[in-house]
């Protein structure tokens, strides 16, 4: 499969129908179902140093107001637990009542958690959660905020640090407020820092976003949708292709959802040839084929529920039993599938391999890197047990020493 041919399918300066021959079940995991208003919303320029979050007494007693007065409204929001003030969970909406509504009968029990936060938040009850709303956004810089919020406060209850960027069709060319936004942010963090890179990722997606040309049943579109990069391996130096949407790169590639996200989450090579991403890619070193037959692999479970989002990951197929509380066959079957209730399963392959560092005992050098324990008993030529009393003693044989540490 060349470029070319890539190219030919989804071109990233002509878009056509997006109504491929998916089955309505991949079509609605393929598509973010985080809606976005139309309407144009006119918020003053948002001061980091000098802005003062809207503070609530919880999240009960506030909804009487939020649901009136922030309906459609966006921006970034703290939930803080009052018997535990350690606790505390940031997120986004471009719909901030409609969000905390769903936390509301969350804390109720008449809505399903579709995460490990939404659970954790689901055991407190909501008088006993405070409420901040941190910013107040446009749709275009509310996952911006979310990002820049979560490096800032470090939430103890958030899974996950990285916030991917989305953007809508219906923005068009009109994310040139949003660019500005981020070059300015990005003054507030040291080049180079977790800060700096992450909202670089937003700037470059944002600057990509703006260049694609949608079709008009795209502009019609009212929900998030993550572009997917396209690197070739063979022509680095290349720009990459990117898609507009999943649905479009499932078509492109002619690969499944399952498929899409495994290469995506694993950092594998696809096709021998291709770097697929939800962002764009810097470092192409950390990817790599997909492995096949290597019994020290172990599977963790990557869980993603229907915003295409990383929820959950589970060890092993036991721990996800024990917390869905369903009996192991149920689980094993799910991950055969690929699918539970309303969620997306795939699994992320763990190497049980350790590196093992070999020293010159006399000139502490190093002298090679050894791949798994196996291959450094016979390069050592000794028996597991003499091998470790080497590392654990880190005493020297035949003039070298070993060592799982990189350094001595």
């Amino acid at each position: 499969m060349s470029t070319n041919f890539l190219s030919k399918l989804d071109s990233p300066k002509s878009f056509t129908s997006s109504k491929y021959n998916l089955s309505p079940k991949i079509q609605k995991l393929s598509i973010s179902n985080r809606y976005y208003s139309t309407l144009k919303t006119s918020l003053p320029e948002i001061n980091i140093i000098n802005s003062k979050p809207i503070k609530f007494d919880s999240l009960e007693q506030a909804y009487e107001e939020i649901k009136f007065q922030y309906l459609g409204i966006s921006g970034v929001y703290k939930l803080t637990n009052k018997n535990e003030t350690s606790r505390f969970y940031i997120g986004s909406s471009i719909n901030l009542a409609r969000r905390m509504d769903e936390y509301l009968k969350l804390t109720k029990g008449l809505r399903k958690f579709r995460s490990s936060s939404e659970l954790e938040i689901s055991k407190t009850s909501a008088s006993d959660w405070n409420l901040e709303f941190i910013y107040i956004t446009t749709p275009q810089t509310s996952l911006v905020y979310e990002q820049y919020a979560i490096i800032k406060f470090e939430p103890t209850m958030n899974n996950y640090i990285n916030v991917t960027p989305r953007v809508n069709p219906q923005w068009g060319n009109s994310l040139d407020d949003a660019i500005l936004e981020i070059e300015k942010l990005l003054h507030f963090f040291d080049k180079d820092s977790l800060g700096f890179n992450r909202l670089s990722v937003f700037l470059q997606t944002f600057k990509s976003a703006k260049l694609l040309n949608y079709s008009l049943e795209d502009m019609e579109d009212k929900y998030y949708s993550f572009l997917i990069f396209v690197y070739d391996i063979n022509n680095i130096d290349n720009h990459p292709l990117i898609y507009s949407s999943i649905n479009r790169a499932l078509k492109g590639l002619q690969i499944n959802h399952s498929t899409l996200l495994d290469h995506i989450n694993n950092k594998y090579i696809y096709n021998s040839s291709y770097i697929l991403s939800f962002e764009p890619v810097k470092d192409f070193s950390i990817y790599s084929e997909k492995q096949a037959g290597d019994n020290q692999l172990r599977k963790h479970i990557i869980v993603y529920n229907q915003d295409n989002e990383i929820t959950m990951e589970f060890k092993s197929g036991r721990e996800m039993a024990r917390f869905f509380g369903i009996d192991g066959k149920i689980v094993r079957a799910a991950i055969a599938k690929g699918e539970y209730m309303d969620f997306l399963l795939v699994s992320k392959e763990i190497s049980n391999r350790k590196l093992v560092y070999v020293f010159d005992s006399n000139t502490k050098e190093l002298l090679e890197k050894i791949n798994g324990l196996s291959k450094a008993l016979k390069y050592a030529k000794v028996n597991y047990y003499t091998f470790k009393n080497l590392i654990e003693n880190g005493n020297s044989f035949n003039g070298k020493i070993y060592s799982y540490k990189d350094k001595i």
